[in-house]
């Protein structure tokens, strides 16, 4: 409830708005309720009755210092810097993986190497054996003795 007469309530709702816009005309413009004083043309003791119009300020306040310029790109600096670090630590895992399937490939390609040297030896022995000659073993019969 603000406890002030319509023209002092008037005053300081049009500095608020000139305040809160950016356009101050008697004050440096920091969003200050001396500067709100200051800029509706009224006391100070006189601005601090008037409770609601006070709260109202002071929230629009936080509000635009949240959505300020600077404030806007202090955050984006902040997301920037968190967003390296996720890419960074991104970037040293997939490096990990590359190394790792690099080694797997190597094993796996030294194990193919192994397997064509065995092919190429059984076929040779079995191009060797094309003229070998193949003779049964004969069992010795059963019971003698």
């Amino acid at each position: 409830m603000t406890a002030l007469g319509p023209k002092s309530e008037a005053a300081l709702r049009a500095a608020m708005a000139r305040l809160l816009d950016g356009r101050p005309e008697r004050t440096d413009g920091a969003l200050t309720i001396a500067n709100l004083a200051r800029e509706a043309g009224i006391s100070r003791a006189t601005a601090n009755r008037a409770g609601d119009l006070l709260i109202e300020f002071r929230t629009a306040e936080v509000r635009q210092r949240r959505s300020s310029p600077s404030a806007l790109k202090e955050r984006v600096r902040a997301l920037e810097a968190e967003l390296r670090a996720v890419r960074g630590a991104e970037m040293a895992e997939l490096r990990a993986l590359a190394r790792t399937l690099a080694q797997h490939i190597q094993v796996l390609t030294l194990q193919v190497a192994e397997r064509d040297a065995v092919i190429d030896g059984l076929q040779d022995e079995l191009a060797r054996s094309v003229d070998a000659r193949v003779v049964p073993l004969r069992r010795p019969p059963r019971g003698g003795g």
